[in-house]
């Protein structure tokens, strides 16, 4: 299956696993920056993969080797699950939303690059609707704050 937004969000994920796969968290802020801004390019193109249906019930399953990423003190974080209902905040791991968005995506990544495009893209749309994508958004906000934040950042 040939089609932009598919191709589009491809090489936004391969870029992403890269990012995540050479963070050095020794490094200066400019590292959490590429981190967001790698971040929200794949979150802004998963918006615009197809809906499709998997051609198979036989998903292939991938062991995938989930880099370590440390934050530091940027790494655990305060968050609400439903923005439109009056909870307390919860503590959440930036790290942990890293990796599982990771996880998700390169398991699609592995699938295309065997080509098996509709299992890839059904794969990505599916985890982005009831995982990952609650995930990025939560880092996003994580990554802008460590970011903009006062405190010296890593």
């Amino acid at each position: 299956m040939q089609n932009k937004p598919v191709e589009d969000f491809y090489c936004s994920a391969v870029y992403y696993c890269g990012i995540v796969e050479n963070f050095d968290s020794t490094e200066k802020p400019i590292k959490l920056k590429h981190l967001l801004i790698s971040l929200l390019d794949l979150y802004t193109k998963a918006l615009y993969l197809p809906e499709v249906e998997p051609e198979n019930d036989n998903l292939i399953d991938f062991e995938i080797y989930i880099p370590t990423i440390e934050f530091n003190q940027f790494d655990q974080y305060w968050e609400v699950f439903n923005p439109y209902c009056l909870e307390e905040p919860v503590g959440s791991s930036l790290s942990d939303d890293i990796s599982d968005i990771y996880q998700d995506v390169k398991r699609g990544i592995l699938l295309y690059e065997q080509k098996e495009q509709i299992q890839a893209i059904w794969q990505w749309k599916f985890q982005f609707d009831i995982h990952w994508g609650n995930h990025a958004v939560d880092a996003l906000r994580a990554l802008h704050s460590a970011i903009s934040s006062s405190i010296s950042p890593l």
